[in-house]
């Protein structure tokens, strides 16, 4: 339903006068009514009640930008994916009172994950945190401080501190900003191109982090084991887990649960045989 009428609003809204000028992104109108102050929180039901066609466009144009800047083959953010999302999106903005014009400076966009990490010591963590998703600033407006703005703004609505949000897939330049801005100058890439930084593990360690703030809600490192499946399963001690495939276990000298033997070995590619002959004689035919 949310799909259908934000869809509605784009097709059938009037075109809004805009100029989208080589150095600035600029609306033509007064969108102080609509979005309010210069720094904005956009989630789905806020997305939906703005109903305008030029914030739309706008917002989706500068998603463009981004995609264009990261060499990405389509855009992280639009406005028809935010709306069937629980992402958040923090936009910067300002009106030009001179020239009556609305200018688009950047946005933010932000999101809990569930993530299996890993820290510097291969030991491994699992919870929900926030991530940044998708970061951008326009290019002419970009080192005046617009983009410390928006991300001071996230750390104040969401309560959490900067080693606190995960960085997904990031770039040179948002790891330099983080340095520059923050002095988080040791990431820790993940397997699935997630970044964290130490600070974060130090926190769930001793139970309070940087300036006596504590880990992100829903973390947990436990000293007993951790059921897989449906409770009655084989049961794997988190200090010896490594996040991706068993086998990596083996190479960190950590204990692994399957039968390396070479009749081990035999027999479970005798399993997997039957069992790929089972489904395809069990397959209704496509013809």
């Amino acid at each position: 339903m949310g799909r259908r009428l934000l869809l509605s609003i784009l097709y059938v809204s009037p075109p809004c006068p805009s100029s989208h000028s080589f150095f600035s992104m600029e609306v033509e109108a007064d969108l102080r009514p609509i979005l309010g102050s210069s720094l904005v929180r956009l989630d789905s039901m806020r997305i939906k009640q703005i109903q305008n066609h030029c914030v739309y466009t706008s917002m989706d144009e500068l998603a463009s930008l981004s995609c264009q800047a990261a060499n990405l083959r389509s855009p992280l953010t639009s406005c028809d994916k935010l709306v069937n999302s629980d992402h958040v999106v923090y936009l910067k903005w300002r009106f030009d009172e001179e020239r009556g014009v609305s200018v688009f400076l950047g946005y933010a966009k932000v999101g809990h994950k569930n993530l299996f990490l890993h820290d510097m010591e291969q030991k491994t963590y699992e919870g929900s945190m926030l991530c940044l998703l998708d970061f951008y600033v326009h290019f002419a407006e970009q080192r005046q401080g617009h983009g410390k703005e928006i991300f001071d703004y996230i750390l104040q609505m969401e309560k959490i501190q900067p080693y606190q949000i995960a960085l997904d897939n990031p770039t040179v330049t948002l790891l330099a900003f983080m340095h520059s801005k923050y002095s988080l100058y040791r990431p820790i890439w993940q397997n699935t191109n997630f970044v964290v930084f130490p600070e974060m593990f130090c926190a769930l360690s001793d139970g309070s982090g940087h300036n006596g703030q504590k880990a992100p809600d829903g973390w947990w490192r436990p000293s007993t084991p951790r059921r897989f499946g449906g409770g009655s399963n084989e049961t794997r001690w988190l200090d010896g887990a490594i996040s991706g495939h068993p086998a990596k276990g083996h190479a960190m000298s950590c204990p692994v649960d399957a039968d390396q033997t070479t009749e081990g070995t035999l027999a479970n590619r005798a399993n997997q045989a039957r069992a790929r002959k089972a489904h395809i004689l069990s397959s209704k035919p496509l013809w």
